[in-house]
């Protein structure tokens, strides 16, 4: 566990540096890193109530709650389990008062004692007897980590009882709840060290929630988190673990709240690979690909590549891997193609050359011959070979109709088309925008 003295000197340098502009610091590995200054968050990923509910919903059914939340929680972030737990023995019921006839051991302090009590009242009133967070597990009151997934709980009340209602149909809804919790608890633990450092697949899991709610916003989400752990290490009772939990739950609000519980349950059991190939299936994935390049500086299908994030007062340090190098997006940069690729300077020159699409296609142009692109990128970057390519004609209808509509979920605006929200953008984040909205219309999911 942090040591108590040592938060408050943490909150002190962090905060006291609220006046910087934060930079991006991309690192592949092959000479100094390119720094990269964000630009100002203004349309942070808006994810719909009932679109969250389908996505964890869909998730959980491919995953087994574990009987120890807690330890499976640590060994997906490899994080080293904590000092000073208490045995417990489950058999006994001994420390899960569940009646007015049992009792904590009575060495015990009695402070830690009467929260634990406090909280497994709580677990009676929403209607979930016993340890309903799985906090008793390692020892017999709540305390350290299991007081900071209590606060976080309450923190996050209304975005919990979403998930309970997309788990209903599940054998043990409760079990998965718990689940996501610890396991969103436990990635905040990693980020209330000092300096804070994630790898593997908690790399990649900051990298994309820093896509979904901005640079600063997360930079907020950690300070407010540190400030959570003092406040729960100091507290005696339950209602100064609740005061904190709400808190804490205004600072993040409902929207990142949902992105840090879709990020959570999507980590359960995968891997960084296979959080990375479920990156762009989730909601507001089209809409966190543009904030990739406004937030990071590189293309939101490089988060795979993504090895190490590192925190600092000053900056977001992002390691890449190596062969990322290409991917990684600075003003114009992906308007070249490989060598065997063929280019024009007209749509009518590439059509010429060609010849028809065929019986019952069309070509397309992934990122859009608008007057504007074909300005700003020139000709043969959007009349080529790597960007034109045959499409069933009813899905080029659908993906032309899709771009010329208002999607506010996507673009944060009641005013904008996709298209017009998208021409601001390099020509990299249009193109795997244009490759993700044509799989997307083509399943049906736009």
């Amino acid at each position: 566990m942090m040591l108590r003295w040592l938060i408050p000197l943490l909150l002190v340098a962090l905060t006291g540096c609220g006046s910087i502009t934060r930079s991006v610091r991309l690192d592949t590995g092959r000479g100094s890193p390119t720094v990269f200054t964000p630009r100002p968050s203004s349309n942070p990923v808006k994810l719909d109530g009932n679109k969250f509910e389908a996505a964890v919903e869909a998730m959980a059914r491919f995953v087994r709650p574990p009987t120890r939340p807690q330890e499976a929680a640590r060994r997906l972030f490899e994080v080293e389990p904590r000092s000073g737990s208490y045995l417990y023995e489950p058999r006994s019921r001994r420390i899960t008062p569940l009646g007015s006839g049992e009792h904590l051991d009575g060495e015990l302090p009695s402070a830690d004692v009467e929260l634990t009590r406090a909280y497994l009242r709580w677990c009676d009133r929403t209607a979930r007897p016993g340890d309903c967070l799985r906090l008793l597990v390692e020892g017999p009151t709540v305390t350290g980590d299991g007081r900071y997934a209590l606060s976080m709980a309450l923190a996050q009340g209304v975005v919990l009882e979403e998930m309970m209602d997309a788990f209903k149909d599940m054998a043990d809804p409760e079990a998965m709840i718990t689940t996501v919790l610890w396991t969103w608890t436990t990635y905040m633990i990693l980020l209330a060290v000092p300096e804070p450092f994630s790898k593997g697949i908690a790399a990649v899991m900051t990298a994309t929630l820093i896509a979904y709610v901005g640079v600063d916003t997360f930079w907020n989400l950690i300070v407010g988190f540190k400030r959570l752990v003092d406040a729960a290490d100091r507290a005696t009772t339950f209602d100064e673990l609740r005061a904190e939990g709400e808190r804490y739950g205004k600072v993040m609000g409902r929207n990142a709240a949902r992105a840090f519980a879709m990020l959570a349950t999507a980590a359960i059991g995968s891997s960084a690979a296979g959080l990375a190939k479920q990156v762009p299936m989730l909601p507001g994935a089209a809409q966190a690909a543009v904030q990739a390049e406004s937030q990071m500086g590189f293309r939101f299908a490089a988060i795979g590549e993504v090895e190490t994030v590192a925190v600092s007062a000053e900056a977001v340090t992002i390691s890449l891997a190596p062969g990322a190098v290409a991917m990684a997006a600075s003003g114009n940069a992906g308007t070249t193609f490989p060598s065997g690729s063929k280019s024009w300077g007209s749509f009518s020159g590439f059509k010429k050359a060609m010849g028809p699409a065929g019986k019952g296609q069309e070509w397309h142009h992934i990122v859009e011959q608008t007057p504007g692109n074909v300005n700003r990128f020139g000709p043969q970057a959007v009349h080529n070979t790597e960007n034109i390519l045959r499409l069933d004609k009813g899905v080029h209808t659908r993906v032309s109709s899709f771009f010329s509509s208002i999607q506010r979920d996507i673009t944060g605006s009641a005013t904008l088309t996709v298209r017009q929200w998208l021409s601001t953008r390099s020509y990299a984040t249009q193109r795997e925008f244009g490759l993700l909205a044509i799989e997307r219309v083509t399943k049906g999911f736009w």
